[in-house]
């Protein structure tokens, strides 16, 4: 980590710390995560390197000041830089093109991801600008490891890959088929988080658009067995009424969680669950199960995952991989990885596509 810093009259400070006449020390931070991995969709094969959006490269600074009334002020600012990410990258349906010709290899983009302020003390924390919201993180509570290329969320990887069934692609990809949502995520919000109290800790949030969310967390241990879990609800806002094929565009609320056991022995499993209520007449309430065994030893990690996921119209799709990591020291990490979409159309398709294979191999340098 490398530290600076800034004098009282820089626009950080003034906007996190404008009452202080003394410098704060800031710390900057970041890492790059890239990926490169292959798909087989039944009628290609390809590959592609990437920018690993389950946990994406950034580049950061935070700091925090003690203020004489006894509280604390912090400012965090993050970046994002991501030129294809790998939630993104698609088939290229052009003959003859490759997917490193598709609409989504760029440039690169630099995108906000928090630059908020805040206030603590034996009341809880207040935060406000734009960062995760309470439920941010409800469905990723995961002690298992191989983490950099397998969690909940499995959509971060290869979400935008599209089902061939024999004569043309799916309209909707992966993503769009997949239920599973980590709460409300990020956004312009005012969150309040309590003190922790025995390992509980108690969040809620108002995100602009008219979001209201809510969520407890827990850490602690029990002998030999650690714990982690989070339980979270969302009051969404007004979706559109003729939403996408997307599981959870046309839900006014969300119930998400999650739960991971590791014991001293390096066994762990996690279990995480999501549903949304679907305003749609006749249609089914979107949910999203999700299952995570494995072991770790020394720097090696080894996991498997399962999920099954059914949208509003009652399709089906089901995913599972394979997963390791070796983890080098000093925030550096290598990964390996396999995993398979699968999709069941709802009865009244006459068709249902193949499945995607997706392979890759990872590396992640913090700093």
């Amino acid at each position: 980590m490398k530290k600076m810093t800034l004098l009282a009259t820089s626009a950080v400070v003034v906007a996190g710390f404008a009452a202080s006449a003394s410098a704060v020390d800031v710390e900057m931070y970041g890492q790059v995560n890239k990926s490169f991995i292959a798909y087989d969709d039944g009628k290609d094969t390809n590959t592609a390197v990437v920018d690993n959006d389950i946990s994406s490269t950034r580049l950061g600074v935070k700091g925090s000041q003690m203020l004489d009334n006894g509280l604390t002020a912090s400012v965090l600012v993050e970046y994002e830089m991501q030129s294809s990410a790998s939630d993104q990258v698609t088939q290229n349906e052009t003959p003859g093109a490759s997917t490193a010709d598709s609409d989504n290899q760029g440039a690169g983009s630099l995108t906000e991801r928090h630059t908020r302020v805040g206030l603590s003390g034996d009341f809880g924390s207040v935060w406000i600008g734009r960062t995760s919201s309470a439920t941010d993180s409800t469905l990723e509570q995961d002690l298992v490891g191989a983490q950099d290329v397998m969690g909940s969320s499995v959509a971060y990887m290869g979400g935008s890959l599209k089902f061939w069934n024999g004569t043309d692609y799916s309209t909707g990809d992966v993503a769009d088929f997949y239920a599973g949502r980590d709460g409300v995520g990020r956004g312009n919000a005012v969150r309040y988080d309590s003190p922790i109290y025995k390992g509980l800790q108690f969040r809620t949030s108002a995100v602009n658009g008219g979001t209201y969310d809510a969520a407890v967390y827990y850490a602690g241990k029990y002998q030999e067995f650690e714990v982690n879990a989070a339980l979270g609800y969302a009051m969404l806002e007004a979706r559109p009424t003729t939403p996408a094929v997307g599981t959870t565009e046309n839900s006014e609320n969300l119930l998400s969680g999650s739960v991971s056991v590791k014991h001293d022995s390096g066994l762990a499993g996690t279990f995480a669950y999501s549903k949304a209520s679907n305003e749609t007449s006749g249609e089914e309430d979107p949910t999203a199960y999700y299952f995570k065994a494995g072991y770790s030893w020394d720097a090696f990690e080894v996991a498997a995952d399962y999920s099954m996921s059914e949208t509003g119209g009652k399709d089906e799709l089901t995913t599972y991989g394979v997963a390791g990591q070796y983890n080098l020291g000093n925030g550096v990490s290598a990964a390996a990885f396999y995993k398979t979409f699968d999709l069941d159309l709802d009865a009244a398709a006459s068709t249902d596509p193949g499945s995607i294979n997706l392979f890759g191999v990872n590396m992640r340098v913090k700093f």
